[in-house]
């Protein structure tokens, strides 16, 4: 008796990536030896009407003008691929203080600001602010208001982000 051959795992081609997945790609291709890299990408709207926004980052922070250039890399790289049908809006920017931290690569800019950080711990949800005190390659440590240092896993953090003084 045969047996039949496991299935290959499905590699994903232009045709099965969602339209935020070949967003993120040619954003990741536009900012190829910019020294930016890309943040986040958000695709709303319907064909037709769409709103694209692409957020890129630095390690010493964004200009305006590299931030242009990218805009414009990519702008040219979706009208190449065709990739938006119909109209559109591009947005090409960095990411504000309202944002969240969401790769580790962003915070060693950030050490010595408070953040709030909320992440996951012994199966449960919790909550922190303080400092960023430090950044290492698996974790954060914040200087807790009390003077004592929480490590937290990148793995852990479910969300953080730069505590407003206002």
């Amino acid at each position: 008796m045969q047996q039949a051959a496991a299935a290959a795992p499905m590699q994903p081609t232009a045709e099965n990536l969602t339209l935020t997945e070949r967003v993120r790609a040619l954003a990741d291709e536009a900012v190829a030896g910019t020294g930016l890299y890309v943040v986040d990408v958000e695709v709303r709207g319907f064909k037709g009407s769409r709103v694209v926004e692409v957020y890129v980052d630095g390690d010493d922070g964004a200009g305006v003008d590299a931030i242009a250039e990218v805009s414009r890399r990519l702008g040219f790289l979706f009208d190449t691929e065709d990739l938006v049908a119909g109209r559109y809006t591009l947005n090409v920017s960095s990411p504000d203080a309202t944002r969240p931290l969401t790769l580790p690569r962003q915070y060693p800019k950030h050490v010595g600001r408070t953040l709030d950080v909320r992440y996951a711990a012994d199966g449960e949800e919790l909550t922190a602010r303080g400092a960023l005190a430090g950044v290492g390659d698996d974790a954060l440590t914040l200087e807790l208001p009390d003077g004592s240092d929480l490590d937290i896993p990148f793995d852990a953090v479910r969300e953080a982000r730069v505590a407003l003084p206002w």
